[in-house]
């Protein structure tokens, strides 16, 4: 399923959204750069219109390292009909080379969707969920080295240019999205429980509470989310991959960024629905596990 805002198409499926349209549309440009994050052609940043709404539920559900942002980018890089075969190549490689990730994210929705559709959260299965999430990760970069190695050189430099600004975007729409003080986030009028209150209907007494089940779980066991590994990896990446010469192996720290990138997404996650669960319906049940499915069966 693809849909599609003011330039932006969205290919709703893990690490396949994407920003921007051709080479010719100035890049998005992230935090981490000089501005917020804005809709192809330019205008009002992401933020402001209808596009951001779905690309940060997508981001709140589908935590797929930095190869997912790599894959969300070369979708609308705009390359030649020359190019066109070679892209097409490497993309399959991707995504076969991060399936693994997609299978274990979509053990921890699924995982999620039976616990919120029997009313009770499974701990025990969530935790050894995450972990999968958190073992997939860690072979993810070795896995897609030679495929990067393979994009770098079919781009042009301005195309390469490009593609590490994308990359970017998406880290940040990533970061706005479950980085941040999940209760914090979620007081604002356009948080995750303000978009399901619309969705399934939830009373303005069931947001109160869950918001206040937010506030009142304890701290993550990990700790507020550090943005430092991720961040590093971003600056690393973009550095490399924007010059002549560009060998993925050499950059020693993707493993710890898409661990704790991935990580970090799948348990914030659970932490939410932990927190939502108990005030639904179960009507409202039904209809959050079903979608959860969705979100899981994504290709």
């Amino acid at each position: 399923m693809r849909r599609q805002w003011l330039g932006i198409v969205v290919p709703v499926a893990m690490g396949m959204v994407a920003l921007g349209c051709s080479d010719a549309t100035p890049a998005p440009q992230s935090p981490t750069g000089t501005g917020a994050v804005t809709a192809a052609g330019g205008g009002a940043p992401l933020e402001d219109d209808t596009a951001s709404v779905e690309l940060k539920a997508h981001h709140r559900h589908h935590h797929g390292g930095f190869v997912g942002f790599v894959l969300a980018a070369v979708e609308t890089l705009g390359v030649t009909p020359e190019q066109q075969a070679g892209i097409d190549k490497i993309k399959a490689d991707l995504k076969a080379k991060v399936e693994p990730i997609r299978v274990a994210n979509g053990a921890v929705i699924n995982t999620i969707a039976d616990g919120v559709g029997s009313g009770t959260l499974d701990q025990a299965k969530l935790d050894a969920a995450i972990a999968g999430v958190t073992a997939a990760a860690g072979q993810v970069h070795a896995a897609t080295a030679d495929a990067l190695n393979q994009l770098h050189d079919l781009l042009r430099p301005e195309q390469r240019v490009s593609l590490v600004d994308k990359v970017e975007a998406h880290f940040s729409i990533w970061k706005d999205s479950n980085a941040g003080d999940q209760a914090t986030d979620n007081a604002k009028s356009d948080g995750h429980i303000a978009h399901l209150a619309k969705e399934v209907g939830l009373s303005d007494d069931q947001v109160t509470k869950v918001r206040a089940a937010l506030t009142a779980l304890p701290p993550p066991s990990r700790g507020p989310f550090d943005p430092a590994a991720a961040e590093a990896h971003m600056k690393a990446f973009g550095t490399a991959f924007v010059a002549d010469k560009f060998d993925a192996k050499t950059l020693t720290t993707a493993d710890s960024a898409n661990t704790k990138v991935t990580t970090w997404g799948a348990a914030r996650m659970v932490r939410f629905y932990q927190a939502l669960t108990p005030v639904l319906t179960a009507d409202q049940r039904a209809k959050i596990s079903a979608k959860l499915r969705e979100h899981a069966n994504e290709p």
